[in-house]
Parts: C-alpha cells; structure tokens; sequence
C-alpha cells in the first residue's frame, strides 16, 4: 500500500513540535534568540531526536532550545501556516494541532496573542494548501489552576475562530490533574471537547480519572492501560478513543519495543485506537511514516488501516458534518 498517497487524520499533533529547523534557525536570527547554532544543518542535532532515542529527558531537552522564539505573532503564526503545508504534502485532509497558550507567552505577549497568530496561520494555511484544521488549547498541569481556567475560557471565546477542544498537558508524573478539577468541570458546562494526556508515562489510574473524573473523551498516548485489564473494558466501552503516537513512545522510553507496545492488544480488544505523529519534527517523522511503522510491526490488513482512520474521523472535535465527509474520503 502507497501510505504517502492514502488520505490521513492525525489528531495529536503539537504546533511547537512540528516546527521546521529551517524555520528555527531563521526566527532565532531574526529575533536575536540565541540558538547553538544558525545552521539548519547543524542545528538539527540539538531539536530533533535519534530514531534510536530512548530517554524522555533527552526528547524533552529539545524544546528547550527553542522555546524562547516562541513567545513573538511572527512565529506562532508561521509554524501554523507551515503545518498546514506539511500536513498537504504528507497527504494529511484533516489535522487537530494543539499548544499551551501559558507556554508562549510573556509579559508583552499574552496568551491570548499567541492563540489569535496560531488561529491566523492556520486560517491561511487551510486557504492556501485545501486542508482542513482545527486548535486544542493545552491546559498545563504543572501552572496555576488559574491560568488554566483562563485557557478554557479563550477556548470558549475563540470557538467560532477554529478552536475545537483544550488538552490537559505535561510531566504527570509529578502533576496530578485532580487539583485542576474545575478547569474541567467549567470545559464541560461549556461544552468545550476534551482530550487528556494520560498514561503516557504514569499510571492506569490517571486514565480512569481523566475519563470518569473529568469528562475526557479522547486519551493522549495511553499506553497504561495494558496494565489494567478491567479499566481497558470499562473505556471501550465507554467508547473512549486513544491518540496512539508510537514513535513518540519509543523514544520517550513509555515502552520498551514496538513488541511490547499495547496497541495491538487495544486494536484486538476493540479500544478505539488511532495513529498519531505527536510531535513530528523532533521526531522527525510523518504520519505516513507512522503508517507505515504500524503496518510492518503488526501487519495490518488495508481494512484494519481504515478503521484506525475512520476511528480518527469520527473522534474529531470537528462539527458532525466535517467527521461525516472525512468519513467518506476514506476510500482505500
């Protein structure tokens, strides 16, 4: 199967994890940030990872070095509009990229600013390349309870604008998600879709609670679940649809092997499961890519490939319209 030319969903996908080098290296110039170097060739060493990379320290440290171009309309609009470019080129109809407005921002430029240029690049980006789009807010576990409420509540404002769900992210590990209960419980009274990383690295428990406790319908990464048998039936079927990235997850060492990785047994058991890329620049890979990873590992059937595809289209937090019509372009 031609996995470049099959008609693709991915609905994990960070804004700031799919900035280009080039790009990075030019801002920063641009911006006066200093970077380790403005050579997009050498620069590609210290943002993106090793296929071989096993250390969620060492794929985190990435972002470090770029974080401080972030916080500027010029480069939160541009990795937007470029997304949008390389979602077309990878065949890509319909994407659901997410940021933390709390993590690109500063005191000359609010979170606010930084959705309305995220919103505008992508806006451009649909025009130009005939792709179709949506933004997650990421709520943060590791801020304040609230600067979260105050995502939530730009999500509400800017609904109409294209953005479509908020996310709670971050180092889980560390950071609870219980303490920010009512950022939750506002998302639902407004009801504004959510979509949790859970089980990424953590328990099987902070599954349950993102789904039972705080209204998530969608998991991001998951993985835990295999340690629970009896929680892995309650959410299929309940329903709940997981964002599987397994790249991501090898590299940051959430599993061992693509062998021991859950996703077939959640595919076997009836999980709703989809492929996702992540975080494609630090990664340094494509949803085709992915595709293709999935296809070899566990030899799947082009009719198993389109149900993870369908499992995308219909968990969109798109309008009932939008999922119905990326549904029917699913021909493979």
């Amino acid at each position: 199967m031609n996995f470049k030319k099959l008609p693709k969903i991915d609905l994990h996908l960070h804004l700031d994890g799919a900035i280009r080098v080039p790009t990075i290296a030019e801002l920063g110039d641009k911006l006066g940030v200093t970077l380790p170097t403005y050579d997009p060739k050498k620069l590609a060493k210290f943002v993106q990872v090793d296929r071989d990379c096993r250390s969620l320290t060492d794929f985190l440290k990435r972002f470090e070095v770029f974080y401080p171009i972030l916080p500027y309309a010029i480069t939160q609009e541009r990795i937007a509009y470029e997304l949008c470019e390389d979602c077309a080129r990878d065949n890509v109809i319909y994407f659901e990229t997410r940021f933390a407005p709390s993590l690109a921002c500063n005191e000359k430029f609010t979170m606010e600013d930084a959705v309305l240029a995220a919103l505008e690049g992508l806006r451009r980006g649909q025009r130009d390349f005939s792709v179709r789009c949506g933004l997650i807010l990421c709520c943060y576990r590791s801020i304040t309870t609230q600067q979260n409420i105050d995502t939530v509540k730009l999500a509400r404002k800017h609904r109409a604008s294209g953005v479509i769900g908020i996310d709670l992210a971050g180092d889980e590990l560390h950071y609870p998600a219980a303490p920010h209960a009512e950022v939750f419980a506002l998302a639902r009274k407004l009801e504004i879709p959510i979509t949790i990383h859970a089980g990424e690295g953590g328990k099987s428990e902070n599954i349950r609670e993102a789904v039972f406790d705080h209204g998530a319908t969608r998991i991001g990464h998951g993985v835990a679940l295999g340690q629970d048998s009896e929680l892995l039936k309650r959410v299929r079927d309940r329903g709940t649809v997981f964002e599987i990235c397994l790249t991501s997850n090898l590299q940051t060492c959430s599993v061992p092997s693509l062998q021991t990785h859950p996703f077939q047994r959640f595919f076997d058991e009836k999980v709703r499961v989809t492929l996702n890329t992540d975080d494609p620049a630090i990664s340094d890979i494509t949803l085709t890519d992915e595709f293709e990873l999935a296809a070899r590992a566990y030899k799947l059937t082009p009719a198993q490939i389109r149900e993870l595809l369908v499992n995308a289209a219909q968990a969109a937090f798109a309008e009932p319209s939008v999922r119905r019509e990326l549904v029917s372009r699913l021909r493979i």
